[in-house]
């Protein structure tokens, strides 16, 4: 199991058990909780890029996403394809998600959405997209907004934001589904 579900486990075992789910302050469970999220949204990532990349490599090798760990202050991920660079970064307890476009040796960079995490009432860490407040988890980063990038780049996070279904996220309109 990954370390978020142990947790998750462990705070409905001790709610069962009628003890109190707080043992950590909520800045120590929300610094826990990032470091997770950021470890599970690589993994992901990871598998995901380089199949797509298996994938395209063989007709157009210069679809091909590079995948980066950003160290401290700021930890993040960052995936590059040609010109243009997607960006996750720790900003506080709010991942903060940008697109980086390189035009004649200068960046032009745009703020796509955010991800914000919440201690809830259980002691339980929710991540909410800050502008659909859906409930997000790293698979459904992966799956309904950054793997996006791997298909169009960052036309994918500047197209206007009405065509979406989640509407914040400026996708194509293909992403219909909905978060559980």
């Amino acid at each position: 199991m990954k370390h978020s579900e142990l947790l998750w486990i462990q705070n409905m075992a001790r709610l069962a058990c009628g003890q109190p789910t707080h043992c950590q302050q909520p800045t120590e469970i929300l610094n826990q909780s990032f470091v997770f999220f950021l470890e599970e949204l690589t993994t992901i990532l990871h598998a995901h890029v380089t199949y797509f990349n298996d994938l395209v490599m063989q007709e157009r090798p210069e679809l091909a996403v590079r995948i980066f760990k950003l160290g401290v202050p700021r930890s993040g991920i960052m995936l590059l394809r040609g010109k243009e660079k997607l960006v996750v970064q720790n900003d506080g307890f709010r991942l903060r998600i940008r697109v980086v476009q390189v035009h004649a040796y200068q960046e032009q960079s745009v703020d796509a959405f955010d991800v914000d995490a919440f201690v809830n009432a259980d002691g339980n860490v929710s991540w909410i997209s800050s502008f659909d407040k859906q409930r997000i988890n790293p698979l459904l980063l992966v799956q309904e907004y950054l793997g996006r990038f791997m298909a169009h780049g960052s036309q994918a996070f500047l197209r206007p934001r009405g065509q979406s279904t989640r509407s914040g996220a400026g996708l194509a309109p293909e992403s219909t589904a909905s978060a559980p």
